[in-house]
């Protein structure tokens, strides 16, 4: 089996990340009975799974959101992006005089079809500035496609109407984006991977709409049973056919155990808690990736979910048996009991990222390998609570006295 999968991903200037903040998803540590894989050619092996804490307002989902808005570029900025204007959710750093004038960079690092590809962009509010494509097919650099400005390099390994494409790549378009409109065969299969269906980005801490007008398959009945939700199976509700409200799609409900005759009975969408909203949502979405061997990041997982439907969130992603196509997944949360000892799933020292703010507000990304751990031996989670590690809020608790009621006995 061909394989594709995210080694790294590198972020500059965006939301709090003002300097470069690099995820990697290479593992450093052995880890038996989970789906790592090796990365073609080289002696490495890549992780299926990374979680990202921190405390409120350190940066963490701007990890997330730096990997939605790059992936975003490349899916939209060719067929969506308007002509002439501001380029659409760009979000430099604002908490200092120079930030906004200077250029955002993002920088993938990944394999598709067992060949590394490194692709990169830079861009302002009005224009791409640089654009890069390298490939390593058998270690060494090829380059693909250089761009500085309005000029495009073109290496001898890329094929095919490059420059007929080049001609339709406006200012604020990448051409990658502009490629794969053209069903360019070389950089169509690596644009592939930027896809819909293989980056998925979602805000776990917001519920999901009401289910699409098709019965759920017996994959997801079972997930949704196992999730001990009182679920028992789904019946699709049609429109009434009265010409006023026509308009109405079909859609689904639950069927919940019940103490009526036929021992089930269906809930309306709107009444569904929102731990069962944001659990179909996830497994909608961790199927999809799981299925296509895609990556899945999560901004806020476990926020509306019991911690062991978090656990087996990841265990999913973890075991070999229910990830054969090696879907990845990133992820940020409050979640500490992911760091200890007592979960299904549970995560190692280098699965393990984390995030602060120092004094001028920006963010800095750094591994938990950075200290010395003992896997299996250390308590992470106690010690990542009690500041060992960095990255949780100092609470001034003199601020507190202040809210005390005044003595009016004075």
């Amino acid at each position: 089996m061909s394989q594709s999968m995210l080694l790294r991903f590198r972020a500059t200037n965006f939301a709090s990340l003002r300097d470069e903040a690099e995820l990697s998803l290479i593992a450093t540590d052995e880890h038996p009975g989970v789906a790592t894989r090796p990365v073609p050619r080289e002696k490495l092996d890549v992780l299926p799974v990374v979680g990202i804490f921190g405390p409120n307002a350190s940066g963490k989902s701007n990890i997330i959101k730096a990997l939605e808005f790059a992936g975003n570029a490349v899916q939209l900025s060719h067929q969506r992006w308007l002509p002439e204007e501001p380029i659409p959710g760009r979000w430099p750093f604002r908490l200092d005089p120079t930030s906004a004038s200077r250029p955002s960079e993002f920088v993938f690092d990944f394999v598709v079809d067992d060949v590394r590809y490194e692709f990169g962009f830079s861009l302002d509010d009005e224009v791409i500035q640089q654009e890069w494509l390298y490939a390593f097919p058998k270690g060494r650099r090829q380059v693909y496609l250089e761009r500085q400005g309005g000029s495009l390099h073109f290496g001898n390994n890329l094929a095919g109407p490059r420059e007929l494409i080049a001609d339709t790549v406006r200012p604020n378009s990448l051409f990658l984006s502009a490629a794969a409109t053209h069903n360019h065969p070389q950089l169509s299969r690596i644009y592939r991977w930027f896809s819909s269906r293989r980056m998925i980005t979602h805000d776990a801490g917001t519920s999901s709409r009401f289910p699409p007008g098709t019965l759920p398959d017996e994959r997801m009945l079972a997930l949704l049973r196992f999730a001990d939700l009182g679920i028992v199976g789904a019946t699709v509700v049609r429109p009434d056919p009265r010409p006023a409200i026509a308009q109405e799609l079909p859609r689904i409900e639950f069927l919940h155990s019940s103490a009526v005759e036929t021992g089930e009975a269906p809930l309306p969408w709107q009444w569904e808690s929102s731990g069962t909203r944001s659990w179909f949502s996830l497994l909608q979405l961790a199927i999809r990736a799981l299925d296509a061997g895609g990556l899945l990041a999560v901004d806020d997982l476990g926020s509306e979910l019991h911690p062991h439907l978090t656990s087996e969130l990841i265990r999913m992603f973890h075991r070999p048996e229910s990830n054969p196509s090696g879907a990845q997944l990133v992820f940020n949360s409050h979640d500490v009991g992911l760091l200890g000892r007592h979960r299904s799933a549970r995560l190692d020292r280098d699965q393990i990222w984390l995030t602060e703010k120092d004094a001028s507000g920006a963010t800095r990304l750094y591994p938990l390998t950075e200290f010395r751990v003992r896997g299996g031996l250390d308590d992470v989670e106690g010690r990542y609570l009690k500041g060992r590690y960095g990255a949780v809020p100092f609470l001034d608790h003199q601020i507190l006295d202040l809210l005390q009621p005044p003595d009016h006995a004075a």
